[in-house]
């Protein structure tokens, strides 16, 4: 038993993105149970980009019970986003057991967290009009967090990438990686073939338009200096970074909701959130800086090839 165990808890381990990349919450409450959905599809058809589109259907369940506005729908709300959270981790852990994941499948899975997120604080803002009355909450609170939690998120994303870029060796800029999918978009388009793909790229393009517009086109893991040194200065503020990422703010909405006072979940986002951003950003900042302000932590990695280890995340299956 115990060696069964021991065996399954290797093979979780394994399932994991690099252990700078992952939130706490994934690791500990959302992951394990994905470990055994994963088990259980792993010798069947079920592709990670079908578990992706599935996920739809409980996010936007939970979108319209917030939407009402009810105890009962915040209860069934948040339950639902719990199986969310779940389901979210399936998909990467499936490519990567499976080793067939694909960056197209990577667009859908950040398509469908976006549509689902969105979804539930809009009907979440609903919800809190409906009970109270009065939508000024949304103007006041409401929008200026969804914008919020939206900018961090894209450069929560863009943190994640230089990180697995540099690191890894595994993703490059992604306006070099927009440029080769627009050409195999071109001869999908020329076979007529590959729908859903070409418009998941046209997707890709326009976030990469809206996010990175003002990125420096750089080769894929070079950076000026010893990586060891880039990491000691970068760990940190990873670590610091993916403890406020879209598994926390689920989580938090799910608090908020069980407690019946789904508005502190907007103002805790707006406060805290944006000021969590602001200081990891900052931090990220003087480190550039000041190269000995956050320590050198790297030399563990010093000498290590770039390339996929254990728990590595690539553009593939980095979801």
């Amino acid at each position: 038993m115990n060696a069964v165990l021991s065996g399954w808890l290797d093979e979780y381990r394994r399932m994991l993105k690099g252990p700078e990349l992952e939130e706490p919450l994934d690791v500990f409450v959302y992951r394990p149970p994905a470990f055994l959905i994963v088990k259980l599809l792993a010798p069947t058809r079920v592709t990670p980009n079908q578990v992706t589109a599935a996920n739809l259907v409980p996010g936007l369940a939970a979108a319209a019970a917030f939407w009402q506005g009810t105890g009962s729908g915040l209860l069934l709300g948040a339950g639902l986003l719990f199986a969310v959270n779940v389901v979210d981790c399936v998909d990467g852990m499936l490519a990567r057991v499976r080793g067939s994941g694909s960056l197209t499948g990577y667009i859908l899975d950040g398509l469908a967290d976006y549509v689902i997120q969105s979804a539930v604080i809009i009907a979440l803002l609903h919800g809190i009009a409906v009970r109270s009355g009065d939508p000024v909450f949304s103007w006041v609170w409401g929008v200026p967090a969804g914008l919020s939690v939206a900018w961090w998120c894209s450069r929560l994303d863009r943190l994640r990438n230089e990180w697995v870029e540099h690191v890894h060796g595994r993703r490059r800029d992604p306006h070099r990686e927009l440029a080769e999918l627009q050409e195999q978009a071109a001869v999908w388009r020329g076979q007529g073939s590959r729908r859903l793909d070409r418009a998941l790229v046209g997707v890709f393009a326009l976030y990469v338009r809206l996010w990175y517009s003002g990125s420096a086109d750089r080769p894929a893991g070079k950076v000026d200096e010893p990586l060891a040194d880039w990491m000691g200065r970068r760990r940190a503020v990873m670590r610091l970074a993916v403890l406020f990422g879209s598994s926390t703010h689920l989580t938090l909405i799910i608090a908020a909701a069980l407690a019946g006072r789904p508005e502190w979940y907007f103002r805790f986002a707006l406060v805290v959130g944006t000021g969590w951003g602001l200081m990891v950003l900052g931090l990220r900042a003087a480190g550039d800086r000041w190269p000995g302000l956050l320590g050198n932590k790297g030399a563990a990695y010093a000498g290590r090839p770039a390339g996929r280890g254990p728990g590595d995340a690539t553009a593939s299956d980095d979801r």
